[in-house]
């Protein structure tokens, strides 16, 4: 009876044993807790064929894992190590496939980056902020290289595309400041917006092996000419956009700090974001040298932030113009004068925000919409937005730049007003004039002999009515132009 006892205690424990999960409690193997697993450095998460790992729980590791418990570390997930600095070198296992969105951000004191060979898909971000690393590879598998994936990675030196890269997303390498040289892969075919912004050293553009991309003059376009990605900041002094270009984009002139005056032929018909200063506002612009701005007719849009903290001092925008987005051109302390032109239709937020030297704009009256703090305001020590002193916008009736003014409680004045008086008067001179001469025709008829002194007073009469109705003409309009709706409550609501 004992012995039976013990053979079937010991078949129980043996039972139990055998059923427990892989995951056995030991200092290099997983545990369970709450479905969240876990070994006191990391925290997984099941995916076909292996393990993702969630998080980094540890305070300093010196590598990641590639396998745990015989299954292999396949995923690294969105913002596992993100902002972890316990780490020097990241190599990463070959058993990875997949980095998610973030996964690394501001890890800023790794100095070594190893991708795995096998890596096909790149999250948004992936490394962005690792300003340690100084040298990369990407690997022949990945063909994407994503939104910001290695952005303000500002110590690296050294950039090894791969062979089969066919797409570097918007500022996938923003402000990478100290890369020298950049070689484009035959795969290359799609470089989006400001991918290579501010790359502030970059003296050497190579794509001489890519089909779809050419190097000449300092600047990296297509093939055809029509889109410049790039400019190097060897670009100084006064500038002329080749002719033929239709679309400066993102970032492309973003490392140019050395222009002073700049034109652009006819043939462009839009300026991309931060095309000419940085993306991020409230930094200084790299080409804050910028101060003559020649703009041809043909123009259409000019994309947000693209002249942010420049030095013009003067703007003439072309009647072509239909859209100038948000900052546009926001930190422009020298400019005085902007001339807009009649066919606009939109103005971005902060389009001119912090121009102090800005105390007059002319809104046409083809505007259907106005951004936030577009005109009049102004950063004031802790105070993000503060109405400008002395400034004053002149729109039209009905209008989006009078309801602009009116919601900012800013100072403005009504341009069709004295248009208006103007048309009534001459209406009014006209008519008055009409009568005289009537009056003439009917005395020639009467008195085809009428004195010579007769013909004088008609004549004397019709130069005081002209003078006259010129003279209210003029007063009537300097009376409009000093006057604001600011203090014209009594103008009738179905005005506005």
């Amino acid at each position: 009876m004992k012995l039976n006892k013990i053979i079937t205690a010991f078949g129980a424990a043996l039972l139990a044993l055998t059923s427990l999960s892989p995951l056995a409690v030991s200092a290099d193997q997983l545990q369970s807790a709450e479905d969240v697993l876990q070994d006191g450095s990391f925290e997984y998460e099941s995916v076909n064929g292996g393990y993702k790992i969630t998080k980094c729980t540890a305070t300093m590791i010196t590598e990641i894992p590639a396998i745990r418990n015989g299954v292999p570390i396949i995923e690294i997930g969105e913002r596992a190590f993100a902002g972890f600095t316990g780490i020097s070198e990241l190599v990463l296992p070959d058993s990875i496939t997949t980095i998610g969105e973030n996964a690394f951000y501001g890890c800023s004191n790794a100095q070594t980056l190893v991708l795995p060979k096998k890596l096909k898909s790149l999250g948004e971000g992936a490394f962005a902020g690792c300003s340690g690393i100084t040298e990369l590879k990407i690997p022949d598998s990945l063909t994407e290289i994503p939104v910001s994936a290695f952005a303000k990675c500002d110590h690296l030196t050294t950039l090894d595309l791969g062979n089969g890269v066919t797409k570097i997303d918007s500022n996938a390498f923003y402000e990478c400041t100290s890369l020298s040289k950049l070689t484009l892969p035959p795969s290359l075919t799609e470089i989006g917006s400001s991918a290579f912004g501010e790359l502030l050293s970059l003296t050497e553009i190579d794509a001489s092996k890519n089909d779809a991309f050419t190097f000449k003059d300092d600047i990296l376009t297509d093939k055809s000419g029509k889109d410049i990605y790039c400019a190097l900041s060897t670009i100084k002094g006064t500038y002329y956009v080749p002719d033929g270009t239709v679309t400066i984009k993102g970032g492309a002139f973003s490392a140019a700090a050395g222009i002073e005056e700049l034109h652009v032929p006819a043939s462009v018909e839009e300026i991309g974001e931060g095309a000419f200063s940085c993306l991020f506002t409230g930094e200084m612009g790299y080409c804050s040298l910028l101060k003559n701005l020649d703009l041809e007719n043909g123009l259409e849009t000019i994309g947000d932030h693209a002249f942010a903290y420049t030095s013009i001092e003067r703007l003439s925008l072309p009647v072509t113009v239909d859209e100038i987005g948000n900052g546009a051109f926001m930190g422009n302390y020298a400019l005085t004068n902007v001339i807009l032109p009649e066919g606009i239709k939109s103005i971005g937020e902060n389009a001119f925000y912090n121009c102090d030297k800005l105390r007059t704009v002319a809104v046409p009256k083809s505007v259907k919409s106005i951004g936030d703090h577009a005109f009049g305001f102004v950063k004031s020590g802790d105070e993000p937005y503060e109405k400008l002193d002395g400034f004053k916008m002149s729109v039209f009736s009905r209008s989006e730049g009078k309801k602009y003014a009116k919601a900012n409680s800013l100072e403005y004045n009504v341009k069709d007003r004295s248009l208006l008086k103007m048309a009534f008067i001459v209406v009014c001179v006209g008519i008055g004039l009409a009568a005289i001469v009537y009056s003439c025709v009917l005395m020639s008829r009467s008195r085809k002999r009428a004195s010579a002194s007769v013909r004088k007073a008609i004549k004397e009469e019709k130069e005081k009515a002209e003078e006259a109705s010129y003279k209210k003409i003029i007063d009537s309009d300097d009376s409009d132009t000093d006057k604001t709706d600011n203090t014209e409550e009594t103008e009738g609501s179905s005005e506005d």
